[in-house]
């Protein structure tokens, strides 16, 4: 298995399929400069977690048919969604 390179990605998110994406039914983890460069107006230092990161953002590439152009990579499968969020 081959690492995954995290310096193109800002953040992650886990959760339940075909819900909000808000983060009540899931989880958002950002890399350190995902954290600083990709936030969404308030403090996600703690959801800074580079290993959730590698860890979602590899299970995604490896299964993901659908490597989306808009700038993120979605991954459905056992009732959960994960979604890659790439640096634009």
């Amino acid at each position: 298995m081959t690492a995954v390179d995290i310096s193109t990605i800002t953040k992650v998110y886990s959760g339940k399929a075909n819900r909000c994406m808000c983060g009540c039914a899931g989880k958002y983890s950002y890399t350190a400069k995902g954290a600083v460069e990709d936030n969404p107006g308030y403090d996600v230092s703690d959801s800074v977690n580079e290993r959730s990161v590698k860890i979602i953002a590899g299970r995604v590439l490896r299964n993901s048919t659908d490597l989306s152009d808009a700038g993120y990579a979605v991954l459905e499968q056992n009732g959960r969604v994960s979604v890659v969020f790439f640096k634009e």
